[in-house]
């Protein structure tokens, strides 16, 4: 009964307006999905091709024709806020206004768009799932925000940017991490039942607000898409606005807005619900496969160097001459670290840093660093000796004869990465020890 009431409901002006200009401006930000992403069905054929290059065309005119940019591009950086993007953004918008306007004047005496609207409203839910568990599942095994590496480790505050300090604290707790990915992957679970979708909207619009001021707080270049996954969330949740506020300001019952089946026929529902809790299947299994294979190869459980661990460098022979640690010297090692299993970082005197693509023979001792690419590379072998408290290394590297002495500097003293958890503290551990010095 409260469908046919529904569908024969007179939407006013202002609703009908609203929809339009909401329908067009969510569209055009979601599409192709899910047709591309995830299920990657039409990565390589026209549609994936079309919008990308409809998008691409859009953007250059709006930013070089409209807008003035000179030198206008988009260049690959990692960043979501690039002028590009901006851009982007913008001509959504202006296509939505435009759209809206065209739509409202050729369909004025339609008198709702109850059908439609329930449709668009499946797939704006659909892609906050995705979105919810690939930003929860990667937090929940710990690899958005990784544990800090060594080298994280020897930086001060000061040198690290605003985000490297943010992925430096979030990684440094695994239990926040897993609670922040955890609440994502809540909230894109209410979303899927239609008695929790209000309040899977308003839980996802709370977790994507507190992502969108992290954002902002310190300068992660997500800020665009965050705030869109925080309006979106917020459109969801706002569908039963009349029983939120009804409950939370006048305390008065409000029946919340129906979901009844999107068919009349239960064969079609059924399929329907089949296709949903596929998708749900392949965003799930996808997520923790994910997970799985990344905590392996670069999350906690990475494979580190056979010689793991932080060094510093006690004395250093180079071509015959004792140098001492002068922290003016720009040329001597101050310190070592070997953390991946091909790679091997310096750390002069003057902190600056060098990494070497390098590879560890634990049955001949030895560690081959190789210099420059391709047919320029070049391969130089330093014997290492491990020792009670570190190695010994001789060797010759490019055109130096080095020879050196490490001590093992002990992970345990960096206070961020291993302070254990206390119910009960007689009072605050608030410390801050200097960067790790070399014991000379």
């Amino acid at each position: 009964m409260e469908t046919n009431i529904a569908i024969q409901e007179d939407w006013s002006i202002f609703r009908k307006i609203g929809f339009r200009f909401a329908f067009l401006f969510f569209a055009l930000l979601i599409l192709p999905f899910p047709f591309t992403t995830p299920l990657n069905l039409l990565n390589s054929f026209w549609l994936g091709q079309a919008f990308a290059d409809f998008w691409s065309w859009t953007t250059q005119f709006v930013g070089s024709n409209i807008l003035g940019i000179e030198g206008f591009s988009n260049p690959v950086t990692g960043s979501g806020d690039k002028t590009y993007d901006w851009v982007q953004k913008l001509s959504v918008l202006g296509i939505s206004v435009i759209g809206t306007i065209i739509w409202s004047a050729i369909d004025r005496s339609r008198k709702n768009y109850h059908r439609v609207w329930r449709w668009f409203v499946l797939l704006v839910v659909f892609y906050l799932v995705y979105y919810m568990f690939f930003y929860g599942f990667i937090k929940v095994y710990w690899l958005q925000m990784s544990p800090p590496r060594i080298d994280r480790l020897l930086k001060t505050y000061g040198q690290s940017s605003p985000m490297g300090l943010l992925w430096t604290f979030m990684g440094a707790s695994k239990t926040y991490s897993v609670y922040a990915g955890m609440s994502e992957v809540i909230a894109g679970t209410l979303l899927l039942f239609r008695r929790t979708r209000t309040l899977g909207g308003m839980v996802t619009f709370g977790v994507m607000f507190n992502v969108f001021m992290l954002n902002l707080s310190y300068d992660v270049p997500v800020k665009l898409f965050s705030a869109q996954l925080m309006i979106m969330g917020l459109y969801v949740a706002m569908i039963d606005r009349k029983a939120i506020f009804g409950l939370l300001l006048f305390q008065k019952s409000v029946n919340p807005t129906p979901w009844p089946p999107m068919f009349k026929t239960p064969v079609k529902n059924y399929i329907l619900l089949l296709i949903q809790v596929l998708l749900v299947f392949q965003f799930v299994q996808s997520n923790v496969k994910r997970g799985v294979d990344g905590r392996s190869r670069y999350g906690e459980l990475r494979p580190k160097s056979a010689l793991y661990g932080l060094y510093d460098v006690e004395h250093y022979v180079k071509n015959g001459d004792t140098i001492p640690p002068l922290m003016t010297d720009k040329e001597r090692w101050q310190r070592v670290i070997f953390d991946a299993p091909g790679s091997t970082r310096t750390i002069f005197m003057n902190d600056r840093s060098r990494y070497f693509n390098s590879k560890i023979d634990t049955v001949e001792s030895t560690v081959t660093f190789t210099i420059g690419r391709d047919s320029l590379s070049k391969e130089y072998t330093v014997r290492y000796k491990k020792l009670e408290d570190g190695l010994q290394m001789e060797g010759v590297l490019e055109q130096d004869t080095l020879a050196l002495k490490l001590k093992t500097y002990d992970l345990k003293n960096f206070y961020l990465t291993n302070r254990d958890f206390h119910w009960v503290s007689e009072r605050p551990w608030h410390v801050y020890d200097t960067l790790p010095k070399p014991n000379w």
